[in-house]
């Protein structure tokens, strides 16, 4: 019996520590049309894949949970657009970006980022996520997940339109 009350609450208490360790720099979010973070480089002009280990929070508008992130650069979000699954069981935001207005190539293909890369990098309230900003492409998606299935790490070659389908327009 004993050991049934602390299997509960080692439940309920470590993924709250997971997200007090987290490296509150790495943390992305969805909060709802207007308000959401994506992982960067730490500064302008560098190159997504090769700065993904390095890569920070910055955010649409100033948001609690993220406390230690960048403002988003002014332009670089040109259209976004909020989709969250009909049974909740995750959120994604997705659209196009000028990578002008952070000094980034037009011929860098991008990147992936997940809770593996950068180390720590969590999105909150879910357990798992996926991002994948695309220069060349023009194009930028993140989805937050409650299931690891809703977030397929495994195709990172594949890019936002076919990983997570949604409104680029």
């Amino acid at each position: 019996m004993l050991s049934n009350k602390i299997a509960c609450f080692l439940a309920l208490v470590l993924p709250l520590i997971a997200v007090a360790a987290a490296d509150p720099t790495t943390r992305v979010t969805i909060h709802e049309d207007e308000r959401f973070c994506l992982l960067l480089p730490p500064s302008p002009g560098s190159d997504i894949a090769d700065s993904l280990e390095e890569s920070v929070s910055y955010c649409t508008s100033r948001t609690p949970q993220v406390r230690y992130a960048n403002d988003m650069p002014s332009g670089f979000i040109k259209t976004h657009h909020y989709a969250p699954a009909l049974d909740l069981s995750y959120s994604q935001v997705t659209g196009t970006i000028d990578p002008a207005a952070f000094s980034l190539s037009t011929s860098d293909s991008g990147g992936m980022a997940s809770r593996e890369l950068p180390s720590g990098a969590q999105c909150i309230g879910y357990r798992y996520f996926i991002q994948f900003v695309e220069p060349d492409a023009g194009v930028f998606c993140l989805r937050c997940c409650h299931r690891e299935s809703d977030c397929p790490t495994d195709q990172s070659d594949k890019g936002c339109k076919i990983v997570i389908p949604g409104d680029y327009s």
